[in-house]
């Protein structure tokens, strides 16, 4: 199915339409360059609202640590709930003849550029902190979406040996978009006006759309629902389409080896404690209230270093992670830098007394956010590689989801935490390397039982119509 990567081809001769196509089968360069530009459109419109846009409040005396705690969740109800029901919807609903995946991709970009605009609607964020986190609500709908059908295509076109490589450098391109969205646009929100900013994102996020609309995903597809049929495409049958039924029973099958079903826990716990560079968990959350009120940082100062330093060793994590997880496999190196990472957490809770330098800090936050970035990388890849491609929006939304659960939970747990500490940050570290600790404790646990199993268990499954049985593929 995969040309060599040494044999990268660019273009492909449709030979039906005799047009030339750029296609995710044939081309590495297309492959990494897709994903990698979804994941910097998820980047843009996330970050501008829970990093720029919430140190802008907070600044402004505007939000307290609950009311970002209601604008988070808004933001990621979507990314919990709504996954359960979009993984298996991207599976069973398919436009074949535009491909198994990119449709969804078209219509989730298409819906996260308008939801965008229905921003502008609102005059003053500050004064009307619901509307707000109603659209953010909608938007991430469409995001939440994005990201389902981005990873399902992933899961679909990447070979195995680019998994690791392919998914450190979708978030490094996710940290470029976050950069955007906190450098320049953040820069441009303090400057200038919210609308402003919304204004010059826009563009961005529809013209990051032409991507999948021109990149097929093999030889044969469509442009569009209203383009020339060809013989290719119309081979395609609906019968190949998956049924609900089918898909919950594969699920099942898939989960049925113990790789998956430590995996279903390892997500669960993985992000409570905080550290994978989203600015969610029990510590990441306090960011903004910790550097701007806490240790009086200038608010411009923080968006330049989240923005610049702490987001470029969030990408160079990811792609060490990517490359190191590919050498020595993506478990140990996740056993290994969850351990390194609990105990950096230790150490800069008991370096309190140089909190107030702010070079120390910028330091210390730097190389926590590399060691913790490489985690991320290595996760993902780890999770991936356990899901079955005809399941790739269904199990991997799951993944996903749990993973979005436990962020959640420490979400919720830090203004709680930080009250029962009594507003001592450095403590509200403690309580999160508790549970940081606890990730590695069940990956020690483990062993090698999870890289055994995962390299044993099939990558395809076969789902009979008539009988609806599911058998492993021979």
């Amino acid at each position: 199915m995969y040309s060599d990567v040494d044999g990268d081809k660019y273009l492909t001769q449709s030979k039906q339409n005799n047009n030339m196509a750029i296609t995710l089968e044939e081309s590495r360069t297309a492959r990494f360059g897709t994903l990698c530009t979804l994941y910097f459109s998820q980047g843009i419109p996330w970050f501008f609202v829970a990093t720029a846009l919430v140190t802008f409040l907070v600044d402004e005396s505007a939000m307290s640590d609950d009311e970002k705690l209601v604008l988070i969740s808004m933001g990621m109800l979507p990314w919990i709930v709504g996954k359960l029901v979009l993984g298996p919807l991207i599976d069973r609903i398919q436009f074949r003849s535009m491909g198994r995946r990119r449709p969804w991709v078209l219509i989730s970009q298409l819906g996260m550029a308008v939801t965008i605009a229905a921003f502008l609607l609102i005059d003053d964020p500050a004064e009307d902190l619901k509307m707000l986190g109603l659209f953010f609500f909608i938007h991430n709908i469409f995001a939440a979406l994005q990201d389902v059908s981005a990873d399902a295509l992933a899961v679909e076109v990447l070979p195995e040996g680019e998994i690791p490589l392919a998914n450190g450098l979708m978030f490094v391109a996710k940290g470029f978009g976050a950069m955007f969205a906190v450098l320049v646009l953040g820069s441009i929100l303090l400057d200038y006006t919210f609308q402003t900013a919304l204004l010059v994102q826009l563009p961005v996020l529809f013209l990051i759309m032409l991507i999948p609309l021109f990149v097929l995903e093999k030889e044969g597809d469509k442009f569009l629902p209203w383009s020339k049929d060809t013989a290719a495409s119309n081979d395609t049958s609906n019968d190949e389409v998956l049924k609900f039924g089918e898909i919950i029973s594969g699920f099942k099958v898939a989960i049925s080896e113990p790789a998956p079903r430590w995996a279903l826990l390892l997500c669960t716990v993985m992000w409570i404690g905080g550290g994978m560079g989203t600015g969610m968990g029990i510590i990441d959350f306090q960011w903004e209230f910790l550097f701007v009120d806490e240790l009086g940082w200038d608010a411009q100062d923080y968006l330049d270093t989240k923005a610049v330093p702490v987001f470029l060793s969030t990408m160079l994590g990811f792609l060490v992670g990517g490359f190191l997880g590919s050498r020595f496999g993506s478990q140990r190196v996740l056993l290994s830098a969850v351990g390194l990472g609990t105990l950096m957490t230790v150490v800069w809770s008991a370096s309190r007394n140089n909190w107030s330098d702010q070079g120390f800090m910028t330091s210390i936050w730097l190389f926590w956010t590399l060691i913790w970035a490489i985690v991320g990388a290595n996760l993902l890849a780890l999770l991936m590689s356990l899901t079955t491609k005809e399941l790739g929006g269904t199990q991997f939304s799951i993944y996903m989801t749990l993973i979005n659960v436990g962020a959640f939970a420490g979400n919720a747990l830090s203004p709680k935490v930080l009250d029962m500490v009594d507003k001592n940050y450095a403590n509200l570290f403690l309580v999160g390397a508790v549970f940081q600790g606890l990730v590695f404790l069940l990956l020690f646990g483990m062993g090698g039982r999870l890289q055994s199993t995962s390299d044993s268990m099939p990558k395809t499954i076969i789902i009979s119509s008539t009988e609806k049985a599911v058998t492993e593929a021979e």
